[in-house]
C-alpha cells in the first residue's frame, strides 16, 4: 500500500490483529489464544 504512493515503512506497531488485542505483548514476545480468540477467528473462515 506504501509502496503505491512512492512512501517507505520506517516501523509498524499493530495493536490489533481482527479482534484480538496485542497492545499487552512485547516485542518479540508471543501468547496462546484463548478458546473465545479461537472460537471468533473460526467465524470468519469460509
Amino acid at each position: 500500500m506504501c509502496n503505491a504512493i512512492n512512501k517507505k515503512v520506517l516501523a509498524l506497531h499493530r495493536s490489533r490483529i481482527g479482534n484480538i488485542d496485542v497492545k499487552s505483548l512485547e516485542l518479540g514476545k508471543w501468547r496462546y489464544l484463548t478458546k473465545q480468540e479461537i472460537e471468533s477467528l473460526q467465524k470468519y473462515k469460509g
